[in-house]
């Protein structure tokens, strides 16, 4: 009870214990230096209330170890005293609970993600664009990112906003977005053909790109070059994300994909690309071409129709 427990700690504390407690002793003597148990006895030093009141089953003890206590303030917490793990576990400050508490909002807040593991041990967690001001309070990274200088800290309006933190990156996009089978991120900006076939392995597709960085910043297109590229679906010549995205589209059809680090494009010192990182491509699907291989003499030649 509470009377009983306070009376054992405040004796073993101050050093007046007698026979009938000394098998306690030890156990409360492990409390006096918590900063709870001093402000316990300099209360109970300096007061002179009455006690608090007691349940019956902890009278008789209770009376038997009251001359060890001379007073104890009215305002004491019973509940919390009586708690086994406040007894035995260093209270949390103030800031210790503000952070449990974010702790615990951010934890509750990804769990409305929608989360995926790549086999490398990184992960992905993909919020609705409406939660971006939510986790901006809650999360410290989220803060820092949208806080930083520059222009790839502002979200661009239809486009995933990205914040990494460690192993682990964050993907804000807006509700027009759907994923595919092949973990691809997408969204339509403009439709093919009704009822247009799509591309198979060993077809040519001609198409325009543009990549961008996670930051939403542009790194490359084809509308630069004189023509659009050609490759042929299933060599491995085009990136594998893109490839994947032009197997599921139209001629005509426009979409805007997040190609993630396992599906994007190869890295090391001779390619453009420097490290692994969240890619998005808008591709435009312009023609696609079934091509036969035509031997005249010693010459082979590629007719595309």
């Amino acid at each position: 009870g509470t009377l009983p427990f306070l009376a054992i700690l405040f004796a073993a504390c101050v050093g007046k214990s007698r026979a009938s407690v000394l098998s306690f002793k030890s156990s409360a003597q492990s409390l006096c230096s918590r900063p709870e148990a001093r402000r316990l006895i300099m209360r109970v030093q300096s007061r002179n209330a009455r006690f608090p009141l007691i349940r019956r089953r902890d009278a008789v003890l209770g009376l038997t170890l009251l001359p060890l206590a001379p007073a104890f303030a009215d305002e004491l917490d019973s509940a919390a005293v009586q708690q086994p793990e406040v007894v035995g576990e260093r209270k949390m400050s103030a800031v210790e609970r503000l952070k449990e508490r974010q702790r615990k909002a951010l934890a509750e807040a990804e769990t409305k993600a929608e989360k995926i593991q790549y086999d490398d041990g990184s992960s992905l967690l993909i919020y609705s664009r409406e939660s971006l001001e939510d986790l901006r309070q809650k999360d410290p990274v989220v803060r820092q990112r949208l806080n930083a200088p520059g222009r790839g800290s502002i979200p661009k309006q239809g486009f995933p906003y990205f914040v990494r933190d460690g192993f682990s990156m964050k993907m804000f996009i807006e509700d027009d977005f759907s994923r595919d089978a092949d973990g691809l991120t997408f969204k339509v900006l403009a439709a093919g053909k009704v009822g247009g076939v799509k591309p198979k392995d060993g077809q040519k597709v001609i198409f325009d790109f543009t990549a961008y960085n996670e930051g939403g910043e542009q790194i490359d297109s084809s509308l630069r070059k004189a023509e659009p590229p050609a490759a042929k679906i299933g060599l491995g010549t085009i990136v594998p994300g893109v490839e994947l995205a032009l197997k599921d589209m139209t001629v005509g059809e426009r979409r805007r994909v997040v190609v993630p680090p396992n599906l994007g494009p190869p890295t090391g010192p001779s390619t453009f690309f420097s490290a692994k990182q969240f890619q998005t491509f808008d591709i435009e699907l312009k023609d696609i071409k079934t091509c036969v291989e035509k031997q005249t003499l010693f010459v082979t030649n590629e007719e595309c129709t």
